[in-house]
């Protein structure tokens, strides 16, 4: 292809996209609308909470004497207090006792001498060394302990006026470590994490604008509140005095300066808020988008286009663009409303750039929108894609929560592969575009205020590199994955065999073929096949093809050969599952054969794939049509693809097949909206546009009344002599009419093939003689009168009202005066009425198809079928005679049943199990990141506050003074720093009065952002500045500013560590992890998460379920409501309770080994509800909606409301989560999870005696928690009853309208709706607009209309069904018109009528999947209004056409159908295995449904129909699509079961098949039922007189051009068959008279009297090879019935 063509391509198919979205106007605000709907909650947010202003904060130096004094103060009572109490051991009580060690140090005494007088009143005590100083600590609850390194000092130094006296020798290296307590005593009675949360450096559990808005003395941990700073400044300052000569300055602690600002609390809960608004509000167009490009790719749609050198690159761009544009739309307007200015001018995010929103959100849907179409590429099932989407999607999110708890850290790779997950990255992303938004006083930069402290923050500038490496990744993998399981043949091109050559004729082995087309294996007779003719061309030539599906699976095709002609009418037939559509998809290249060679036209499909198939127009049903798509934009669509640009071409070829299909009215109709017949004909026009040479057309017209394929055949008939058109025809009089040359292939391979003419004479036998059975037929009488002429005549088949005989051509002396016997006595004999005929294609086709019976099953042969009959039946009897289960015997057999097609539905998508088993374990990993991260009962790390302990170093330095003493230091200063590669500001005086973070400048505005500390040197004075938002910055900036003064002053080597060793907790409270989501928030949050979105997702297959007929059939096998309903919760139940009992066990392991068995009780109360909740939402789900898909996203989008409200609450406490949100349940199931553990924690806390005295003594009850009051799980207020109780309505509220919806759904609340199902009165019998002048004397109408009502009671038991004043619309368009009708008990009526009448419509309305607006139905003597249950069990259904489950097989499926019905599980399955082996099911009774073909389909739903024999057996389109031998098959199990008591209602039998089965063959017309005749008196359905109906040959496919000049040249045209045979008939018979005329056929009637039937019958055997007859059919009495004749004659003459 060129460029301009694959543009070309990548256009056609992106307007196909956008034009499919358009046309579900509900998925595209799905897709554009959803996320920025969730954004409204941060919006409706902004209306509530205000933006605060705060002025200018300076801070001055910070007083460490007071501070120290208040500490001290403070201790002394809580010391007095423990002494009261006799309480020792109390970190919160100490004695005022500084202990160090070692005291055998001189230099460290002489130290320690002055620090006892800078901590007065404290006293200070030596211990030898440090361990013992530590153990004395915690025995006696000393203050803080002092423990110096003396490696590199000597023990005995002399000092001189209190210095060192030789400080040359003195080591320069100062270590110390001052060890407190791990619990901080200056809490202010809070205990929730009071410790000096050494493990990390930033505060995990205050927010920006708080740590702004702390005290002066350094954050939450308070080095200055808890007495540290005083330590370390009097300890370090102490040795710097001894080893100096010089004064030392005065060194002053101060906290930066707060820069006036706006502070906006509303992003506390945005922090968490708004990423996962994010992330959620984007699943739910991700999972329609996958649901859309899995749905495509199932579909024989995508590889039709890929067929067609399309290939899956241009497809999978064209989906990823597709996807980005509406994504992006989205996004557009999310940023809008995030900028907008909603209150009081201000927005969600003001100062972010709208510019660098956009870039985030753009980076994010690329990437997102990749990691979708990889999901996508590994699914065929669009459920499943969904599914596991979800899951990803979910997981991809849930690693941020261990993220944020690894502030510290200790997991730094899981940082970096977390960035391969999207939802991650955007979640780190917006949490530092909120928290740089939650102070305005800057301009916007590309960092947030932890940037210089945290270990390597992501920005904007690098999230946007990672989504786009992410993305690029992600489609890398999703186009390898979705081309390799596409199957792109383009990538696939084998080397080119010589004869397989393009170059070279690809014709050069036909002269092996003329006198055959390959040897049929298994085929026991001599096959002849007709000589192929030399004059034509092959079309399609197949050599050798094979097609196994599995190793051990029979081949569908076994070495099939065949060719084909061109410019011909072929019709492939053969039984159900033989291959026929497998070979179709082959040459369609839907699927690749096996081995072998197969030829179209020029091109080998194996190595020219795509050239083959634009050589191919495919009608292969509805999978190759676009649903969304008119009818006129589709035939236009593929126009394009078969390489038409020309406009006018294309609408000119388009509108030309539709008006020869008489459907030009419907071309601005979407497909979507149109019936089964007219998506019949638009596939059929599909195939045939773009001047397609050779047609291929399944069996798609089965389903056509007799006018429409009328329609079809003059459309063939017209197209044949330019185009090749090939036919699957299951039905061989359909296929004589039409056919040029036939194939009758067996178990995939070719038995026999040739012109009609040749098939008959060479494997045509005798003559059939049908005779109709009268009430009184002597069946007796009638063979002895047969075996009189004909010894030993055989019976083809005796069914129902016809027995066939076979009148062998040895006996055709015989024949005249059998037939001339037997028209005599057909009063005597009980004969209504016979027929005599040729061998037809159905003859030859059964003998064919039955010469060898297939080891796998399959039935052929009349003899075996009537055996497998009698087998089914034996086993039914069995059945029968063992009984059925009843009562609670029953109930347990029926939950069983529905166990096992929950396991099953379950077991068959083992894959999704997999999958959620690996999310579970992600939930509980994350669940217990922080003890995985922290350990259980964590212990405090040291902290050495040395430079090399931080990441990065981002400090300034002043210079204030040029005296040379501190120039000096500030020299030393800036090369300390330079030494540990900080990031170093430096500034000078520069005529500045005030020091410059005192001054409004560029600088102090972003000091909190850009810096840790710094220290500005003045004449004297030096102060050490420290940013208060970070934790430890204090102790750090006044050790950096020691070790500079320290080596002004001592050596230029000195170096100064201080480390601060928190002693082991003393208390439970380090039993919590130190996380920033704790036990409890993991918990609610992922749990909601997980009931959100993975439990209900079991909905998904109840939804499949409810869309077919599966959920109507269980209750027609006798499935109790209650039973039914019952037995689902169970199932549900149980997996909820293994999912309860895993819960609490892992939280068992969390609170190891304080135990609470109250905890465990409210826990599993609180999952259990909310399972049920989300359960009986599922169910009432399942029920209202059809589409899977809509119905997962229903589900999640109700659930997601609660959980995406409790993200963006739970931040601000459990105090502020009242009830007022409780209408949505998951917000309300997250509330308990989060209280139940903080209620536990609490308890925990005031358990351990030192928490518990201290809260209680020394604080007054005024601490956190307050232990003072007695909390537990009930406890009004703080306790979670309230919450339960909303909960438990929740449940309850589902489970009543699941009642309400199922009991009107399956019951109908007869008795309440009774008065308004008043049947309307009897209009009679009114006559039709369509055809005038036949109905109004139809007298059988109004005498039905009358008895059905004034039925009694009594008499309408003796019924099996009765219908009267029936009324039904669909789409506003009355369908069923006053309807009335009985079917009595053994009787079997056939409902005719043309397509789109209304036949379906009434046989739904019998088992009440259609709604009856009016009238009344009585099945076996049971109202429908007020006994539908018991009017169920009475009826077998079978649709004309469903969407099974593809879960199942049809041995499941059957199995728990029998086992429904009550047979036991054993009898069920031998009932279950008879019928299928007797349907001939065996080779498909283990695979999927969805496996299974068109005709094995059918019969299953015949299966389902008859399996236990009910009374009354509805049938809709069966038996037609199957094959002949299907179809004999259903008509003796018909009137077997017709003779065992059964009813039968058909509405798609033929006339013939009709006479055989029926008495009555109604008509539907006008929502009416005309014709119906009588039951009793069935011989006044016929009438006395001869009906003659002749078929002319036809030449197969002469040059009309070629034979028309011919004629042209001589002046003279032959007299046509017709003309022909109606001047033999006026000669022959002048009273006969021309009924029906076509083109190639005629029907004469013939009175009696005025001949015999002999006499017909000899004449025309005389002379049907001069008139050029090929088959003909007389028949002695004439069927009456208006559908018999008027109908046709009517449609004939309106062709």
């Amino acid at each position: 292809m060129t460029v301009r063509d694959y543009i070309r391509k990548f256009i056609l198919i992106n307007k196909k996209n956008h034009k499919i979205q358009f046309a579900n106007p509900l998925e595209l605000l799905i897709t554009v609308l959803l996320p920025p709907l969730l954004i409204l909650v941060a919006i409706l947010m902004r209306f509530f909470i205000e933006v605060g202003s705060h002025s200018d904060k300076i801070y001055g130096p910070i007083d460490l004497d007071d501070a120290w004094l208040k500490m001290v103060e403070k201790l002394q009572k809580a010391r007095l207090v423990a002494d009261k109490a006799n309480i020792k051991a109390n970190p919160f009580t100490p004695h005022l006792i500084i202990g160090w060690a070692p005291d055998d140090y001189r230099v460290f005494q002489s130290m320690m001498e002055r620090v006892t007088r800078e901590v007065d009143p404290m006293t200070t005590l030596s211990f030898k060394d440090c361990d013992r100083l530590q153990k004395a600590m915690v025995e006696n609850s000393l203050f803080a302990g002092i423990c110096f390194d003396g490696d590199t000092f000597t023990r005995h130094q002399s000092f001189e006026e209190g210095t060192i006296k030789n400080p040359d020798i003195v080591s320069t290296l100062l270590n110390y470590t001052i060890m407190m307590p791990s619990e901080l005593r200056m809490m202010d009675g809070d205990f929730r994490n009071a410790n000096w949360m050494t493990m990390y450096e930033y505060d995990t559990f205050s927010y920006l604008i708080d740590r702004l808005d702390q005290p002066s003395e350094g954050g939450f941990v308070g080095y200055v509140r808890e007495g540290f700073i005083r330590l370390q400044k009097s300890v370090t300052e102490s040795f710097l005095f001894l080893t100096s000569r010089k004064p030392l300055p005065t060194i002053h602690l101060r906290r930066f300066p707060v820069i006036g600002h706006k502070q906006d609390p509303m992003m506390f809960n945005l922090d968490y808020g708004v990423p996962i608004l994010i992330v959620i509000g984007f699943l739910f167009p991700a999972q329609l988008f996958v649901w859309q490009v899995v749905s495509e790719k199932q579909s024989q749609f995508r590889l039709f286009l890929v067929n067609m050198n399309i290939g899956n690159l241009i497809h999978f761009v064209s989906w990823y663009l597709k996807g980005l544009i509406y994504m992006m739309i989205s996004s557009v307007i999310i940023v809008v409303l995030l900028k907008i200015r909603w209150d009081q001018d201000h927005g969600v995010l003001p100062q972010t750039p709208w510019h660098v929103l956009i870039v985030v959100l753009f980076c994010y849907n690329c990437a997102s929108l990749a990691l979708s179409l990889m999901v996508a590429g590994f699914f065929r099932n669009p459920l499943n894609a969904v599914r596991v989407l979800t899951l990803v999607w979910l997981t991809s999110y849930l690693p941020i929560i261990a993220l944020w708890n690894n502030q510290s850290g200790h997991i730094q790779p899981m940082e970096y592969i977390a960035y391969v997950l999207p939802n991650v990255v955007i979640a780190l992303v917006f949490d530092c575009l909120i928290e740089r938004e939650s102070v305005a006083h800057v301009p916007w930069e590309d960092h947030d205020y932890t940037q210089n402290y945290s270990k390597g923050p992501i920005t904007v500038a690098s999230s946007s590199w990672i989504l786009m490496v992410n993305s690029l990744v992600y489609l890398v993998i999703g186009l390898y994955v979705d081309m390799w399981r596409a199957s792109d043949r383009s990538g696939k091109m084998k080397k080119q065999s010589a004869n397989a050559s393009v170059h070279e004729d690809p014709y050069q082995e036909r002269a092996d073929s003329f006198t055959h087309q390959g040897q049929a294996i298994g085929v026991n007779s001599t096959k002849i096949y007709e000589v192929e003719p030399s004059h034509r061309r092959f079309k399609l030539k197949i050599k050798k093809l094979c097609k196994r599906f599995a190793a051990n699976d029979r081949p569908a095709l076994n070495l099939f050969s065949w060719n084909v002609y061109e410019n011909e009418v072929t019709v492939l037939m053969g039984h159900n599952g033989c291959g026929k559509s497998t070979l179709f998809k082959i040459l369609a290249g839907f699927l690749e054969p096996t081995r072998g060679t197969v030829m179209i036209s020029s091109y080998n499909i194996q190595t020219e794939r795509k050239a083959a198939s634009m050589e191919l127009g495919i009608a292969f049903g509805n999978e190759l049509l676009i649903p969304a798509y008119s009818v006129i934009d589709y035939l236009r669509f593929i126009c394009r693809v078969k390489g038409l640009h020309n406009k006018i071409e294309i609408d000119g070829q388009s509108n030309y097949f539709l008006n020869i299909l008489q459907i030009g009215d419907l071309k601005a109709k979407r497909i979507r909206k149109l019936t089964a017949r007219d998506l019949c004909l638009v596939s059929i026009c599909s195939a045939f546009v773009g001047n397609s040479p050779i047609v291929l057309i399944d069996d798609i017209h089965s389903d056509l009344d007799k006018r429409t394929q009328m329609l079809v055949w003059n459309l063939i008939n017209e197209e044949k002599s330019k185009r090749t058109i090939i036919l699957v025809c299951n039905s061989p009089p359909l296929a004589e009419n039409i056919a040029d040359r036939m194939a009758i292939m067996s178990n995939g391979e070719l038995k026999c093939t040739g012109t009609k003419p040749f098939l008959k004479n060479m494997y045509g036998h005798g003559y059939r003689l049908t005779c109709v059975k009268g009430k009184n037929c002597n069946l007796e009488e009638l063979l002895i009168l047969m075996n009189s002429y004909m010894p030993n005549i055989g019976i083809e088949r005796d069914i129902g009202y016809k027995i066939t005989f076979v009148l062998e051509n040895r006996y055709e002396d015989m024949f005249p005066i059998l037939i001339e016997d037997l028209e005599n006595n057909m009063r005597r004999l009980g004969v209504v009425s016979f027929r005599i005929r040729d061998t037809s294609m159905e003859e030859i086709f059964l003998r064919f198809g039955c010469e060898e019976n297939d080891q796998s099953g399959v039935l052929q042969s009349p003899e075996n079928a009537q055996g497998m009959l009698d087998e089914y039946y034996a086993t039914l009897a069995e059945a029968n005679e063992k009984g059925r289960l009843t009562g609670w015997k029953l109930s347990l057999l029926q939950a069983r049943a529905i166990f096992y097609k929950r396991w099953i539905t379950a077991y068959r998508h083992w894959i999704i199990f997999i999958f959620e088993l690996i999310f579970y374990c992600i939930v509980a990993l994350v669940i217990f990141s922080s003890i995985m991260i922290y350990g259980k009962n964590f212990q405090l790390v040291p902290l050495t506050f040395n430079l090399s302990e931080l990441n990065t170093v981002d400090a300034f330095v002043e210079l204030f003074s040029e005296e040379e003493d501190v120039k000096n230091m500030y020299a030393y200063y800036t090369e300390l720093l330079y030494w540990y590669d900080a990031h170093l500001t430096t500034l000078t005086r520069n005529h500045r009065s005030k020091y410059a973070l005192l001054t409004q400048s560029d600088f102090s505005s972003r000091a909190n952002g850009q810096h840790i500390f710094g220290a500005t040197f003045d004449e004297n004075i030096v102060t050490a500045w420290f940013n208060n938002i970070l934790l430890h910055t204090a102790p750090y900036s006044l050790n950096v500013v020691h070790n500079a003064v320290a080596r002004h002053l001592f050596d230029e080597e000195t170096t100064i560590d201080v480390t601060l060793k928190p002693l082991p907790f003393r208390t439970r409270l380090n039993m919590i992890p130190p996380a920033q989501h704790g036990f409890n928030g993991c918990v609610a949050f992922t749990y909601c998460l997980l009931f959100s979105f993975v439990w209900p997702a079991f909905a998904v297959y109840l939804i499949s379920e409810r869309g077919s007929l599966l959920k109507k059939q269980q209750f027609l096998a006798g499935a109790r409501i209650w039973g039914y309903w019952i037995s689902m919760f169970l199932y549900d139940l149980f997996f909820l309770l293994i999912f309860c009992c895993c819960t609490v066990a892992l939280v068992a392991i969390y609170v190891e080994p304080i135990h609470d068995a109250m905890l465990y009780v409210f826990i599993a109360l609180t999952l259990l509800l909310a399972g049920l909740y989300v359960t009986l939402l599922g169910y009432l789900i399942s029920g209202v909606v059809r589409n899977p898909c809509y119905g997962y996203l229903l589900l999640c989008g109700i659930n997601a409301h609660g959980f995406l409200l409790f993200a963006m609450k739970y931040t601000t406490g459990i105090r502020f989560m009242a009830l007022e949100l409780g209408f949505f349940p998951m917000f309300t199931v997250a509330v308990i999870l989060f209280e139940t553990f903080e209620i536990y924690e609490w308890k925990v806390g005031c358990q351990d005696p030192i928490v518990n005295f201290t809260s209680v003594e020394v604080f007054k009850c005024e601490s956190v928690p307050n232990c003072c009051i007695s909390m537990d799980y009930l406890t009004p207020g703080p306790g979670i009853p309230e919450e339960l109780g909303v909960l438990a309505l929740f449940v309850v509220a589902c489970g009543i309208l699941l009642f309400i919806s199922e009991y009107y759904s399956i019951v109908g609340f007869g008795r309440c709706r009774r008065a308004s199902k008043k049947a309307p009165e009897t209009v009679g019998n009114r006559d039709s607009g369509r055809y005038p002048g036949h109905l109004s004397q139809d007298s059988a109408v109004i005498a039905e209309k009358f008895q059905t009502s004034h039925l009694t009671e009594e008499e309408r038991n003796q019924y099996a069904a009765i219908g009267m004043g029936m009324v039904t619309k669909k789409r506003k368009e009355q369908v069923i018109r006053d309807l009335d009708f009985s079917v009595a008990k053994t009787e079997c009526l056939s409902i005719s009528g043309s397509n789109n009448s209304g036949k379906t419509t009434l046989v739904k309305l019998l088992v009440s999947e259609e709604k009856l607006r009016s009238g009344q139905i009585w099945i076996g003597g049971y109202s429908m209004l007020l006994q539908r249950l018991q009017c169920y069990r009475q009826v077998g259904y079978c649709p004309q056409r469903d969407n099974l489950p593809a879960e199942f097989t049809p041995r499941d499926l059957l199995y728990i159908h029998a086992m429904l019905q009550g047979h036991r599980h054993k009898m069920a399955r031998e009932l279950a295995d008879s019928l299928l082996r007797m349907l001939g099911l065996t080779p498909c009774w283990n695979r999927s449904v969805a496996m299974c073909t068109s005709g094995q389909i059918r019969r299953l739903y015949f299966a389902y129909a008859v399996l236990g024999s009910p009374s009354f057996i509805c049938v809709d389109g069966v038996p037609a699509g199957l094959d002949p031998t299907g179809k004999q098959l259903i008509l003796m199990m018909t009137a077997t079961l017709q003779a065992m008591g059964c009813s039968f209602l058909y509405t798609n039998l033929t006339a013939l098949d009709s006479e055989r089965l029926c008495q009555r063959t109604p008509l539907l017309l006008d929502g009416q039922l005309w014709t119906i005749g009588t039951v009793d008196v069935e011989n006044e359905n016929y009438k006395g007189g001869y009906q003659l109906e002749v078929r002319f040959k036809r030449k197969v496919n002469p040059n009309v051009s070629m034979s028309r000049a011919t004629w042209n040249l001589i002046n003279h045209f032959p007299m046509s068959p017709n003309k022909k045979f109606s001047a033999f008939m006026e000669i022959k018979f002048p009273e006969a008279t021309l009924k029906v005329e076509r083109e190639d056929s005629m029907v004469f009637q013939i009175p009696l009297g005025t001949t015999t039937f002999a006499d017909i019958f000899l004449t025309l055997r005389k002379d049907s090879f001069e008139m050029n007859i090929e088959d003909y059919f007389i028949t002695r009495n004439l069927r009456m019935g208006f559908q018999i004749f008027t109908i046709d004659q009517f449609h004939d003459n309106n062709l």
